[in-house]
């Protein structure tokens, strides 16, 4: 059973949540505090939301159930990070600064044409859906496993205080939101990683023991083989992906722009980018220790839910206390509605600044408030709705899963902002298709091959660049 005790905990942090979005309604005037937070986010803080933002409910609980069933060859992905960070910082950052724009895809117009920033921010909406509905339906799934509560009451209690924070605070709302999530959902994953590394028999030794016996720290495998995570495999797919992500994601361009000036969102890609490489490393130990610890202590926990993206809330259940079970479990819920609420205002940014406005050039700076507001709440229900379907699905890895859709939708957005920052001179009809191009490769690459779902990103980064590189030497003008 859950307890009294930790719903009291639970309670009190979903209360926090909605304080926060109260707090900061009133501090939105306008639609430059409701999409910029008015430039006044400090570096820091807008450099954890990019990390919160990007650990999700399928970090803190997909790695370590990966790390417990297998070891640690994803970790290499988190790597690239870092290269990613210093090259978006030199190329793409400026632009983005200087474009002075709101929506990301306001600088694809500028650079093509109307065409195609409404394609891409359609495909962007499109994608953010699915992730949201996706990352509600996990914990959700987990909180139900553990506690025996309707799936479908989970769904919309994280639905609904995540909407109304989102929804009455914009984008202040959502980064300092995130600040507390994630020293929260960090707080919980140190705390876990070491009670499994010192209740793991034989203590620190022990741990590293057991770890090291049954290759579960092992980093690299350095075969060829296309098909699972070698570390040429982790090593282009993690490059690939994370271009995409840093510089076709609303929801981390959107950082880019709360903060005064160039250098402070320079020191906040930074942050991230650091906080990847050594917190995350926490969920490694996790998903290791949980290997250690039930090697060590078999009769203590059920083996038929030592398994699967459950494990880690399982155990949690099963052996920490009332009240740290509960701040375990928010943390869980941290992590999700970090996510979530970035991902409805950045819907919420993308349909009121690409459509709405772009559209009904003519409308007031109140009425664009209201949409924004009102599309935020109807993003939020249309992902709760689509989680509430997915609960019916049968998904048996939901990280590979969230990989899988990264790479079919995403991949293309990514190709044409390189190719606008590198590639001057291809124009609009080359570059939608490579877009177009690079799409259909990815679903080829998904649906009539066996090659790993990590490398899904990068084969229709590389097509789409290729196809628009070799259609613009038939086009006399970048048009």
């Amino acid at each position: 059973m859950f307890g009294t005790l930790n719903w009291i905990t639970l309670a009190l942090y979903l209360m926090l949540m909605l304080c926060i979005g109260v707090y900061f309604m009133h501090r939105n005037q306008n639609t430059n505090d409701f999409f910029r937070g008015g430039g006044r986010i400090p570096w820091w803080a807008a450099g954890i939301s990019i990390y919160a933002t990007m650990v999700s409910s399928l970090t803190f609980m997909g790695i370590p159930a990966k790390v417990y069933a297998t070891n640690w060859t994803y970790y290499p992905i988190l790597a690239t990070t870092v290269i990613v960070a210093l090259f978006v910082i030199r190329y793409y950052l400026p632009y983005f600064r200087n474009a002075n724009i709101t929506s990301a895809y306001e600088y694809l117009e500028q650079r093509f044409n109307l065409t195609t920033r409404l394609v891409s921010s359609a495909m962007f909406i499109i994608y953010m859906l699915a992730r949201t509905a996706l990352i509600i339906y996990l914990p959700s799934l987990a909180l139900s496993a553990v506690t025996g509560i309707d799936i479908v009451l989970c769904i919309l209690l994280i639905g609904i205080v995540t909407v109304a924070y989102c929804a009455m605070g914009g984008i202040e709302a959502v980064i300092w939101g995130d600040v507390i999530q994630g020293a929260v959902l960090v707080g919980g994953a140190f705390f876990l990683a070491f009670w499994l590394m010192f209740h793991t028999e034989g203590g620190v030794e022990g741990y590293f023991g057991i770890a090291s016996e049954a290759h579960k720290m092992q980093l690299f495998d350095w075969s060829w083989d296309y098909r699972t995570v070698t570390f040429w495999v982790a090593i282009v797919g993690g490059l690939a992906n994370n271009l995409i992500s840093y510089t076709s994601d609303q929801t981390v361009i959107q950082r880019y722009v709360t903060t005064p000036d160039v250098r402070s969102a320079s020191r906040s890609i930074v942050l991230n980018a650091f906080m990847c490489i050594c917190v995350s490393l926490v969920f490694y130990f996790i998903g290791t220790g949980l290997y250690t610890f039930i090697q060590t202590h078999p009769g203590e926990l059920d083996p038929t839910m030592c398994s699967g993206d459950t494990i880690l809330p399982y155990f949690m259940m099963a052996k920490m206390p009332q009240g740290i079970a509960g701040l375990l479990i928010a943390a869980i819920f941290a992590a999700t509605m970090s996510t979530v609420s970035s991902n409805i205002n950045s819907v919420s940014t993308a349909f009121t600044i690409d459509f709405y406005k772009r559209l009904r050039p003519m409308s007031s700076d109140q009425s664009l408030l209201l949409t924004a507001r009102w599309s935020s709440f109807v993003t939020g229900i249309i992902g709760v709705c689509l989680a509430l379907l997915m609960a019916s699905w049968n998904i048996l890895s939901l990280i590979d899963y969230f990989n899988t859709i990264l790479g079919l939708l995403t991949s293309g957005l990514g190709s044409l902002f390189f190719i606008g920052v590198f590639m001057p001179r291809v124009g609009a009809r080359p570059a939608l298709l490579g877009f177009a191009s690079g799409t259909a490769f990815v679903f080829y690459l998904a649906y009539c091959t066996d090659v790993n779902l990590f490398l899904y990103g990068a084969g229709g980064l590389i097509m789409s660049i290729l196809i628009a590189h070799i259609s613009s030497l038939f086009t006399r003008t970048a048009v």
